[in-house]
């Protein structure tokens, strides 16, 4: 819930900043030609500079920077590299004052130009001016551009800026070269004495301690010396002695157990011993090859006997002498084997009693003793040769220190030997520059460009015109068409209403309809009854009201009452003003009746409005005036019996028309805005400020008030071609025509009706009441 409250403020910001930022485009277009003359005033401006400006001519030309061609192939990336990182460097010793100082003094008399009025101290910062370094880092080019006013001085200027910094580069890199070799020849020296020295100090290592190497090892370390190969494979063996020794140990414990227990030790007997003891043992137990072979044999034989007899009895019969031969000799073996395997048993159980026991376990222990006596051995051998490595570590890590010297002397001798190789005196430390596109005269001038001038002259007199007419739009804060005004406040313009001349007389005779039934001004009202006539949904009960006082709502809304009365509708006019009721000032109609009354009245509302409203001489039109103004005006139009006077009127009249306050002066409007079917806004494009409106606008749609519409009123002659309204409207068409003005009123400028006296101690005019 929080997050749509949040959403929503921000909704309506950015909806509102839209809105103002659509109306002032379409200011903008309303005054397209204040807009237009803005925009030629500068180009003007910007073709006089054109046509004044000094001409301005461009030479320019391309230095390549290249790799010296011979240097090695495996440093050609590492090369490339460093020609890309130099090139800002090289970019500014162009431009700086060694390289300039030069140029200017390559450059012929003639061709100087402004330089001869400016002091020699100042010529590489004007130099400098007027040159463009710029690096293309892909190609590795640098390009040197100047504009001059003199097309040959351009080119003379490049050419030799170009020259200096070429001369310049050649003098300091082979300075740079002289220096480098020098110092590489030094250090050449003194690492060649270094790695005598560590060299010799090697050999007499390896003669001293009578070292000799065993292969390369696998890790890419030191190769290892004899003793520690000795030492490792004395540790290999030792480990598994000991593994042997843990075996043995743990057959004897289990053999001892089991004849202590009692236990099952055939399973022990083939773990016993091995080769020639364990084959004696198996053919004291009958176990041995030959016996197992001869039991094989006769298992054999006895297969193939019980193979014969089934096939003899299937073609002799069970009492023939062959069958029963050969089940006899079938008995007899089953009989030798069955016998056999009983007497081994026998012969087990025996041998365990009294003499398989006793000798499986001297065996085990014979076993274990012969292991731990292997092991003993080896450890004694292990520990000689692994004290022998210990002794000669310290020489193995001096041997091997003094070697990783020797290999890291060596080879930063050997990268000496490879930059000396490299390094040429006269090639710009391994780089070429060369010029590839050289300076050339061009009589083609690069400023000023019309295109430029032409693009900025255009920006500048758009903005310059809209700023214009953001000030204009600032100071006269008014609403310049109907356009402007429906589609900002989102609402129709139902008419629009000339100013009209003051008429002589009073009450209903100053009003125009009434008066000039046939007039223009009075066209314009009828147009606004058709269009309240036409709007979509009920407009029976309709409230009239403006935005600030003076807006001329109370005239324009006797003039529309009376015009649809004249449409033959029965039409009550309320003055619901109680504040300043013009209605009631204009109609001469002030008194102690009318709307106060009738509120304030106890009687039922039907008797008591009869008693209040008045007929004014008009067909079809009464009038119900304010009465005498209340203490508290918004309470009494908020009470109940205001809505049912209106109840009451719409079941007798055909059209209701309620005169409001303004409704920024006041809440009444809305609150009567409430209890019709809608309201119409009188508004005066000559007096009114767009915000003004807008607000009042805003306030009516905030309380869900229907606004019908909008009447533009008092449209002087100035203001008709902007609106868009000609002051001949109707004649070619028939509606009417104005009267003859009457003498001593034809010189005198047109006003409109203004009632602000607010006496209530005037007596009405005697007017008939309403039956």
């Amino acid at each position: 819930m929080e997050n749509d409250a949040t959403s929503q403020p921000t909704e309506a910001v950015r909806s509102t900043a839209l809105a103002e930022v659509m109306r002032f485009l379409h200011i903008v277009w309303m005054r397209r030609m204040l807009l237009l003359l803005c925009v030629t005033v500068v180009g003007g401006l910007g073709a006089a500079y054109y046509m004044t400006a000094t001409r301005k001519y461009e030479s320019f030309a391309e230095v390549l920077v290249i790799q010296v061609p011979g240097t090695r192939s495996d440093k050609n990336d590492q090369t490339q590299f460093q020609i890309q990182s130099q090139l800002p460097t090289w970019q500014k010793v162009i431009i700086s004052d060694d390289v300039l100082e030069i140029a200017a003094k390559k450059i012929p008399a003639k061709y100087r130009g402004d330089l001869k009025t400016i002091p020699r101290d100042k010529w590489a910062a004007v130099l400098r001016g007027s040159l463009t370094v710029t690096l293309i880092r892909q190609a590795s080019v640098i390009n040197v551009r100047c504009v001059w006013n003199n097309p040959e001085t351009a080119q003379f200027v490049v050419t030799a800026v170009v020259d200096a910094y070429l001369k310049y580069m050649d003098e300091q890199n082979r300075s740079t070269s002289r220096e480098v070799l020098a110092t590489l020849m030094k250090d050449k020296r003194e690492v060649e004495q270094q790695l005598d020295a560590k060299e010799s100090r090697l050999n007499e290592l390896k003669s001293k301690y009578g070292l000799f190497l065993n292969g390369n090892n696998q890790n890419g370390g030191h190769d290892d010396h004899l003793l520690v190969e000795t030492t490792r494979k004395f540790n290999t063996a030792l480990a598994d002695a000991m593994q042997e020794t843990a075996k043995a140990y743990s057959f004897y414990n289990a053999v001892s157990y089991a004849v202590r227990n009692g236990g099952d030790i055939h399973q022990y007997l083939s773990q016993a011993a091995d080769g020639v003891g364990k084959r004696l043992l198996e053919q004291e137990l009958g176990l041995g090859d030959g016996d197992n072979y001869t039991l094989v044999r006769f298992e054999q034989q006895l297969n193939d006997d019980r193979a014969e007899l089934q096939t003899k009895l299937l073609k002799l019969g069970p009492r023939h002498p062959d069958v029963q031969t050969l089940q006899g000799k079938i008995a007899s073996t089953e009989s030798y084997l069955t016998n056999r395997n009983v007497a081994t048993a026998q012969r087990l159980r025996q041998m365990q009693t009294s003499d398989l026991a006793p000798r499986l376990l001297q065996m085990a222990q014979q076993r274990f003793t012969q292991a731990q006596g292997h092991e003993q051995s080896l450890r004694r051998q292990f520990e000689q040769a692994n004290a022998a490595a210990l002794s000669m570590n310290k020489r193995l890590a001096e041997l091997e220190r003094i070697e990783n010297d020797v290999k890291r002397h060596r080879s930063y001798y050997d990268l000496i030997l490879d930059r000396m190789r490299d390094l040429d005196m006269g090639a710009d430390n391994g780089l070429r520059i060369h010029v590839m596109t050289p300076a050339k005269i061009s009589r083609v001038p690069v400023a000023p460009k019309l295109s430029l001038i032409g693009m900025i002259s255009l920006v500048l007199g758009v903005g310059f015109g809209v700023v214009v007419i953001y000030v204009l739009d600032a100071i006269d804060d008014r609403f310049k068409s109907p356009d402007e005004l429906q589609w900002q406040l989102g609402l129709p313009v139902l008419s629009m209403i000339r100013q009209m001349p003051e008429l002589p007389g009073a009450g209903i005779d100053t009003v125009v309809t009434f008066a000039k039934p046939d007039s223009i001004e009075s066209e314009c009202f009828r147009t606004l009854r058709s269009a309240i006539t036409f709007c979509q949904g009920d407009t029976q009960r309709l409230v009239v009201t403006s935005t600030e006082p003076g807006d001329g709502k109370t005239t324009t809304l006797a003039n529309l009452a009376v015009a649809f009365a004249q449409a033959k509708k029965k039409t009550l006019l309320i003055d619901a003003d109680l504040r300043r009721p013009g209605m009631t000032q204009l109609l001469e109609l002030k008194g102690a009746r009318g709307l106060s009354q009738v509120l304030r009245d106890t009687l039922p509302v039907a008797e008591s409005c009869l008693e209040n409203i008045f007929h004014i001489g008009v067909e079809n039109l009464d009038v119900m005036p304010s009465g005498p103004r209340p203490a508290n005006p918004s309470e009494l139009l908020s009470t109940e019996r205001f809505n049912d006077i209106i109840a009451w009127a719409e079941t007798v009249y055909d059209q209701i028309l309620i005169d409001a306050p303004p409704i920024l002066a006041v809440t009444d409007p809305a609150i009567i805005g409430r209890m019709v079917d809608g309201a119409m806004v009188v508004i005066r494009p000559d007096k009114n400020r767009r915000k003004m409106v807008v607000r009042a606008i805003e306030s009516f749609r905030g309380t869900g008030v229907r606004v019908l519409g909008i009447a533009v009123n008092h449209l002087a002659d100035s203001m008709s071609n902007e609106y868009g309204y000609g002051y001949g409207y109707g004649y070619g068409y028939g509606y009417g025509h104005d009267e003859a003005p009457e003498v001593g009123h034809e010189s005198a400028p047109p006003t409109t009706h203004s009632f602000e006296s607010d006496d209530e101690d005037d007596e009405p005019v005697s007017y008939r009441r309403a039956a």
